[in-house]
């Protein structure tokens, strides 16, 4: 089982409603872990096998969108918040970044697609999309490789705190 989907169910118990029933279909999933990162930036890993493996996309929502939306056409990146992340990795208020394409949510997090009807329902609030554009361009200081030497050098501690919710969230 991979960390997003062992988060996913956390999550799943913490807001009550099972969010396995949007987990990816198989394509989708072979799609994204398919995914080649970009030499240019990244040293240590290069798919999203890699990232998804050791759990680098959780806390960074916003540059695997990035890479999603790269690779799939007519797909959006919006950045708002999920209520249920609040207190996760990088997400002490809920922070959050998706793709969306067709009018569904494609979390990249949960690994989860859903109506975006659904995914407001549940807690999702977009706040903003970005542009084409901007969507598709990489930065050189948000990088996997990162979260790489940061496993390699605090590894177990490294993928308990993937699961982590901290108190302060539930006071939101």
């Amino acid at each position: 089982m991979m960390p997003s989907e062992i988060l996913r169910e956390i999550i799943s118990k913490r807001i009550g409603i099972d969010l396995n029933q949007y987990a990816w279909k198989e394509n989708l999933k072979n799609l994204v872990l398919d995914i080649k990162l970009d030499e240019m930036y990244e040293d240590y890993v290069f798919s999203m096998f890699d990232v998804y493996e050791y759990g680098f996309n959780i806390g960074h929502c916003g540059l695997t969108s990035r890479y999603l939306v790269q690779n799939i056409e007519d797909s959006d990146l919006v950045y708002g918040k999920f209520s249920g992340l609040i207190g996760t990795k990088r997400a002490e208020k809920g922070g959050h970044a998706w793709v969306v394409k067709n009018g569904l949510v494609i979390d990249t997090t949960l690994m989860i697609m859903l109506p975006i009807e659904k995914a407001k329902e549940i807690g999702y609030e977009f706040e903003k999309q970005i542009a084409r554009s901007s969507a598709k361009t990489l930065s050189e200081y948000e990088l996997f490789s990162h979260e790489y030497k940061h496993f390699k050098e605090n590894y177990p501690e490294y993928s308990t705190g993937l699961y982590r919710i901290t108190e302060r969230s539930i006071k939101c």
